[in-house]
Formats: structure tokens, C-alpha cells, sequence
């Protein structure tokens, strides 16, 4: 532990530390502590897991703990507890009162008592705080803005950067490091880049992963469904650290000599099973040890396809059953539905489809239309009613992690779900390109598979992430001005380390 307090961290924060799992004498431990320590801005490129951010996170903690200003993370909501299972125990062994807040309600009444020193949240809720005076961006000293890409919206983190003091520290984390990175150029510029993927990787990407797509919180039960499903003769657990391993090893069923937990090496295994993202040099190593499957959450698709060239889906047995029931209950609306009888019209329509094609492959054909038009029935089985609007389809909106910086046109996006993803593009919708990302309208039914498949592809040169819209990145937050724009609340533009 000495080691670590001579990198300017503090003994308690040091120790916390020294308990993940990491030393002095780590590469990314003496690249990244010290400058996070005394306070100077820095860009941490790794893979998008929190646990790769430990040490610069140690060194922000160490650094508020000696300082009396206020410190800000600012996390996508998918990731709040992500996060917090790395920062909270940080700023505990430093004594600093901390909170991880996905509404404003309690943080609120901690600003304001003037208890809070360290706050973890959304940048919509911060910019809540902010507009009930209770967050005050001239108190903080340090803000951390973890994933920025996938921030619902761009217009939050403007707001609450615009007046943050020339001094306060900066910490960057992107989900995708790149050269240029437009967030870097704004709010971190001359900042150090360091973390293991600040450096070019080698040439060789590995041919094919096999991977589970599952939440942050769900890897454990994702862990013992593939243990369960594949039975393989030797089973190793890679883990980024050893917190991270104490929690794959209470995920296991029983123990069992056969299961071998690690956070270095992995020995030869019959089956490697990569509970936190590897970097492409740790897979690689994986890779020679052993078939591996990666556990990786959805917001990582960018970094899984770029990080292998091939990908294949596994799916644990839950899931498997799920997606079962589901072509069950489908199957039983169509029996439904053929009981009924009075069928003549559609088969007189469909008879010459027949003469020139296979039956089965128009029925399959038909299915799919189905599918697309929003006709299914909801899933508790209940007989769906007669409408006028049952005609129309149902329209999603999927959020794209690329927009106006990018330079991206309607065009790029339209271009891009047609080639990659097999779209017409009649069937796309009203296009809304912000200044970090895009929202496009498509088929309601298929917007979580047109996500799905979108992710990883190419939008004007860079890797995007799609996921489905839940509304939130269209609604105007309240407190903003008319057009949508932030409410300008006085001084000049924040000034840059």
C-alpha cells in the first residue's frame, strides 16, 4: 500500500484500492493515478466497463477528500449501478459522503443541507438539481463524464458544463475512444490519455467470439445458465479484478474443483467464460487458453464487433425458453385463427402465390408481414378486438449513437439500414439527427432487432451503437427554453485545462 500513497493517493483510498486488486507497480495504475491525483484532466481509453476506471477514479476521490469542493460523475442511466459498485466503496474509505441518485429527490435535500460532497448521476437529473439551485456548478471541482456517447441527450451536459470553473478537473471516459473525439476537443482539451487502449492495438483481432448479451446485473445468472446449458469438463472465469471475482465466485451454484476463478492468466479450459470486457490483447490470450464466451451488456455491442471480426449469438436458457414461449403463443394465435374457418377469400387471393411458390415459404413470407404490421396479440394471451387503427402499423424509434458532429445526413443513416440491415426504405420513418446522436422511425415490432443489428455497423466511418427509444430522448426537459436549446444562465464559455 505504501506504493499506491506515494502516487499521491490518501492511505484509506490507497487501501481501498490495494483490495480490487491493483499495485504500485501497474502500468495503468502509474499512468493514470498520479494525474487523476493532483487534479489535471485526463481521458481514460478502455473497454466500456466501469471496473477498468478504478484507478482514475481513486485518484479523483483522493484528490476531493483534501480539497472542500464538490465532485460530479455523470453516468448514462443504464449504467448508474455499474458505476456505483466501483465509485461508492471509493469515496467510503474516504470518508466522503456520497450518493448515486437516478432521481433528484434525495440529492436534492443533501445539496442543499450541504452534506453531499460526491455525487453520482444522469446528466438529466444533475441539470434538475441545477435548475433548483440546489446542484451549483461554481462549488464543483471535479466532474467525471463516464460514457458520454450514450447520454440520452447532448443538451444536459451542455447546460451543466457551460459555467463549471476554468480549474475544476475534468475526467473523460468515452465509450469508444477515438483520435479527434469531438467531447475531448470540448470539454477536456490537452488533457493526458492513458488506459489500455490509449496505445494501437496489433494487428491481429481475433477470428470469432461467441457471446451472451446480458445486463450488468444479470451476469451471474447468465453464469450458471451456461454452466448449466454447455456442462463443459473445465470451466475458467475471467475477471478484471478481484471484486469482480468475488462476485463471479458467488454466482457459481456450488464449488466445484472443476471451476477455476482468476483475474490474470487463464489456465487451459475446455470452456473461458469472460465475466468483464477483455481488451483485445486479453482476449486474444483467452482465446489460446480456451473456447471463450464473452458475458457483454448491450451498451458494448460497438466494442465486441470492433474488438472481434466475427461474432456469434449464444443465447443462456432463459432466454432460449423465453424466445420458445413466445413462437408457442404465436403458433396458437395462428390455430386460433384457422379454427375459425372462413378462409376462402384469402386463399382464392393467395392461389396464384401458391401455383408459382412453395406454400411454406409464402406462409413464412406472410408471417413476417405479420410480424411488421404491430398485429400480434399482447402477451398475456388475451383475444385482441376488432379496430379501425389496427391497420395501421405501429411506429418505433430507435436511438443511433452518431448525429450532427459526425456530419451524418438522413441519407448516411437511410444507406446504412438498407445495406446493413436489409430495410426498404419506405418502411423508414420521420429522421431526427441531434448533435450527438439520431433518432429514427421504423416498424414498431422491429425496432429491437433493427437496433440489434444495426450495432457495430458503419455510419460515416465510425462504429455506432443502436438501441431502442423509450421517448425519453425526444421529450424537452423541463426548464428549457423554447426550441429546445439550454437556458443560458450568465458567464462565458467554460474555460479549458
Amino acid at each position: 500500500m505504501s506504493g499506491l500513497v506515494e502516487l499521491h493517493l490518501t492511505p484509506a483510498v490507497a487501501g481501498a484500492l490495494e483490495s480490487y486488486g491493483y499495485a504500485a507497480d501497474d502500468t495503468g495504475v502509474r499512468d493514470q493515478v498520479p494525474t487523476a491525483a493532483r487534479g489535471h484532466n485526463l481521458v481514460l481509453a478502455a473497454p466500456p466497463s466501469a471496473r477498468y476506471a478504478a484507478p482514475v477514479l481513486a485518484g479523483m476521490v483522493s484528490a476531493l477528500a483534501q480539497s472542500d469542493s464538490r465532485g460530479l460523475v455523470l453516468v448514462p442511466a443504464h449504467g448508474l449501478a455499474e458505476w456505483a459498485a466501483v465509485l461508492l466503496p471509493l469515496a467510503d474509505a474516504a470518508g466522503l459522503p456520497a450518493l448515486a441518485a437516478q432521481a433528484p429527490g434525495r440529492a436534492t435535500r443533501a445539496l442543499r443541507e450541504g452534506k453531499l460532497r460526491l455525487l453520482l448521476t444522469t446528466p438529466d437529473t444533475a441539470l434538475t438539481l441545477l435548475e433548483r439551485s440546489a446542484l451549483k456548478t461554481d462549488q464543483l471541482g471535479h466532474v467525471v463524464l463516464a460514457w458520454p456517447e450514450q447520454y440520452e441527450s447532448d443538451e444536459p451536459l451542455a447546460a451543466l458544463m457551460q459555467d463549471l470553473p476554468a480549474d475544476a478537473q475534468r475526467i473523460l471516459i468515452p465509450t469508444a475512444p477515438r483520435a479527434g473525439h469531438p467531447l475531448v476537443e470540448r470539454y477536456a482539451r490537452r488533457a493526458l490519455v492513458c488506459g489500455p487502449l490509449s496505445q494501437p492495438s496489433g494487428p491481429d483481432v481475433p477470428e470469432a467470439a461467441r457471446v451472451t448479451t446480458v445486463s450488468w446485473s444479470r451476469r451471474g445468472q447468465a453464469l450458471a445458465s451456461i454452466l448449466e446449458m454447455l456442462d463443459p469438463g473445465s470451466l475458467s472465469v475471467w475477471c478484471l479484478d478481484r471484486r469482480s471475482a468475488a462476485q463471479a465466485r458467488g454466482a457459481l451454484p456450488v464449488a466445484d474443483g472443476s471451476v477455476t476463478v482468476t483475474t490474470g492468466d487463464v489456465p487451459a479450459s475446455d470452456l473461458v467464460v469472460a465475466w468483464d470486457l477483455p481488451t483485445p490483447a486479453r482476449l486474444s490470450q483467452l482465446q489460446a487458453a480456451g473456447d471463450v464466451v464473452l458475458l457483454a451488456p448491450a451498451h458494448a455491442a460497438g466494442y465486441v464487433a470492433q474488438t472481434t471480426l466475427r461474432q456469434h449469438a449464444l443465447r443462456p436458457t432463459g432466454a432460449l425458453e423465453e424466445a420458445r414461449r413466445e413462437a408457442a403463443r404465436r403458433r396458437l394465435q395462428i390455430q386460433v385463427d384457422l379454427d375459425r374457418g372462413e378462409l376462402d377469400g384469402e386463399l382464392l387471393a393467395l392461389a396464384a402465390l401458391f401455383e408459382r411458390e412453395d406454400p411454406t415459404r409464402v406462409a413464412a413470407a406472410l408471417y413476417r408481414l405479420w410480424r411488421a404490421s404491430g398485429a400480434l396479440a399482447p402477451a398475456t394471451g388475451a383475444a385482441t378486438q376488432p379496430s379501425s387503427a389496427s391497420s395501421t402499423p405501429a411506429v418505433g424509434r430507435i436511438w443511433i449513437g452518431a448525429g450532427k458532429k459526425d456530419s451524418v445526413t438522413p441519407a448516411d443513416l437511410v444507406a446504412a439500414l438498407s445495406r446493413d440491415v436489409g430495410m426498404d426504405a419506405s418502411r423508414i420513418g420521420k429522421i431526427d439527427i441531434r448533435e450527438m446522436f439520431s433518432l429514427v422511425e421504423v416498424p414498431a415490432a422491429e425496432a429491437e432487432e433493427i437496433a440489434r443489428r444495426l450495432t457495430g455497423k458503419t455510419v460515416r466511418r465510425r462504429e455506432v451503437t443502436a438501441r431502442l427509444d423509450r421517448g425519453g430522448s425526444g421529450a424537452r426537459p423541463e426548464g428549457r427554453s423554447g426550441g429546445g436549446k439550454p437556458v443560458r444562465r450568465g458567464g462565458g464559455p467554460a474555460g479549458r485545462r
